[in-house]
């Protein structure tokens, strides 16, 4: 009797790849490409670490939301708006300036990125209900800002501060991402 090529068995080897940052698109914008560089820089490859840039959803009120990074983190789960302006940012009540070639003023933009964290969190319920999941197993999704300009000088005051995130290489008087 004649046998054929003997057949090994599979060797272990190390676990196959997961992907850890879903980006369907670069950013249109450069400076905001530049942060989401950064944070994928620093993100680790493991367990518990995921993001997804730059997506867009619909709110169940019809209201079109940019998201610019989810984050998955041993924290929690995040909601980050970037926000790339140079020079020094100050605030008047929840009106911040960015004083640099020019001053730029804006809303304080975690006010917009806690309604956008609620909405997804709803529609992420609504999915779970649709595919059968339990929605309560749907995480909180906290809102945060990343001023990611690496010359940024931040003068926010105590409150304007709150869940505002600097580079970590930067001397922004900001915690870093």
């Amino acid at each position: 009797m004649t046998s054929g090529p003997r057949q090994s068995a599979p060797k272990p080897g190390p676990p196959a790849r997961r992907e850890r940052w879903f980006q369907p698109r670069r950013s249109g914008y450069r400076w905001e490409q530049e942060g989401l560089d950064h944070v994928r820089q620093l993100m680790p490859q493991a367990e518990p670490y995921r993001a997804w840039a730059t997506f867009q959803f619909t709110s169940a009120s019809g209201r079109v939301n940019e998201c610019d990074l989810l984050i998955a983190v041993p924290g929690g789960l995040y909601l980050l708006e970037l926000k790339g302006h140079p020079g020094r940012v100050v605030n008047h009540g929840d009106t911040w300036q960015f004083h640099a070639d020019r001053v730029r003023t804006l809303k304080n933009p975690l006010h917009l990125t806690d309604l956008k964290a609620k909405e997804l969190k709803s529609q992420l319920e609504r999915a779970a209900r649709a595919s059968g999941d339990d929605p309560r197993r749907v995480p909180f999704i906290k809102p945060a800002v990343f001023l990611h300009d690496a010359d940024l000088v931040s003068e926010l005051d105590e409150f304007q501060r709150t869940a505002v995130f600097g580079r970590n290489d930067s001397a922004s008087g900001l915690p870093g991402v």
